[in-house]
C-alpha cells in the first residue's frame, strides 16, 4: 500500500515521528512520504528512525509548498508536494528560509482577521508558544488557541480563514518549480479538487492549469486523494496523461484529532 502525502506535527500533523511510523506500519503501507507544510523538519525526523531502527519500507523525503499564481483565474493559491529531494540543498534551504519567513509575516495579519471575525483578542503570549512547538505556523494552530475561548466548527474557521487574502504571503510557483528541481526533487500538484472547491472552478480550468504549470515544469499530478472520488481520479488522470506528468496518491492524513476523516493509506473519497 502507498501513501506519499502524511503529515506530522512539526507542521499541523498529530503524531511525532514514532507515533506516526507505527501508525503507518500498523496501517500495512509499505511506500509514503512526509509531506509537512513548509518545512522538512517531519520528513527528517522519520527517515532518521527509519534509518536507526533498520525498517525495511520505502520511505520519500518530502514537503508540501504554499504556492501562487498571479497570472490565472484572477490569482490563485494553491499547494505543490516536492519529494526526494536532497535534504541538504541549498536550494532547498532557501526557498523553505523564504516560506517561513513568509509564514511569520502572516501571524499579525491572521491575528488581526481573527479578532474582527470572532472579536477574540488572542494573547501574543499563546501565540509565542505555540511558534515553539511547529516549524510550520498556520491556521490550524490558531484554531486551536480560538478553541481556548469559543466553541467553534473546524470547517466552518477554515471557510471563514479564506476570506483572508494571503497570496502575498505564498512563493511564486515557478520559482517552488526551479528551486526543488535543483534540490534534484520532484514536483506535482496536491489535491486539485481543492482548488476546484476553493475557487468555483471545473473540470476544464484544472486542465488550464495543470497544462500551464506542466509547461514551466511540473512533474506530477495528485489524482487520487482522500478528498477526492473514483470520478475524480479517472478525470484528473486523464489530464495528467495528456501533459505527460507521473501520478501520485496521498491520504492527506493529519491524525484523528485533526481531520477525522483523512484516514492512513486511503488515497480516494469513500
Amino acid at each position: 500500500m502507498k501513501d506519499l502525502h502524511i503529515h506530522t506535527k512539526y507542521s499541523d500533523g498529530q503524531y511525532d515521528e514514532k507515533e506516526i511510523l507505527d501508525r503507518i506500519i500498523k496501517a500495512g503501507i509499505t511506500e509514503f512520504a512526509i509531506c509537512d507544510h513548509d518545512t522538512i523538519e517531519g520528513s527528517k525526523r522519520v527517515k532518521d528512525l527509519i534509518e536507526k531502527q533498520n525498517i525495511n519500507i520505502n520511505f520519500h523525503t518530502g514537503v508540501e509548498l504554499s504556492c501562487k499564481l498571479d497570472n490565472m483565474f484572477g490569482g490563485i493559491n494553491f499547494h505543490m508536494l516536492a519529494r526526494d529531494f536532497d535534504l541538504n540543498s541549498p536550494y532547498l534551504k532557501s526557498l523553505l528560509d523564504e516560506l517561513q519567513k513568509l509564514r511569520m509575516q502572516k501571524i499579525p495579519e491572521m491575528k488581526n482577521f481573527i479578532k474582527q471575525i470572532y472579536n477574540i483578542d488572542i494573547p501574543q503570549y499563546k501565540i509565542d508558544e505555540k511558534i515553539k512547538t511547529t516549524n510550520s505556523f498556520g491556521k490550524p494552530h490558531f484554531y486551536e488557541l480560538l478553541s481556548e475561548y469559543i466553541t467553534c466548527d473546524s470547517d466552518d474557521f477554515h471557510l471563514k480563514m479564506k476570506r483572508l487574502e494571503s497570496r502575498k504571503f505564498k512563493i511564486d510557483a515557478k520559482v517552488a518549480i526551479d528551486y526543488i528541481h535543483k534540490a534534484n526533487g520532484n514536483i506535482t500538484l496536491a489535491h486539485p479538487i481543492e482548488i476546484m472547491q476553493e475557487y468555483n472552478l471545473n473540470y476544464n480550468d484544472i486542465e488550464k492549469l495543470v497544462k500551464y504549470l506542466a509547461s514551466i515544469g511540473l512533474d506530477g499530478l495528485e489524482t487520487r486523494h482522500s478528498k477526492q472520488t473514483q470520478k475524480d481520479y479517472e478525470i484528473f488522470s486523464n489530464i495528467a496523461k495528456k501533459y505527460g506528468l507521473f501520478e501520485t496518491c496521498g491520504s492527506d492524513f493529519h491524525g484523528e484529532k485533526i481531520k477525522p476523516k483523512a484516514k492512513l493509506g486511503v488515497c480516494i473519497k469513500e
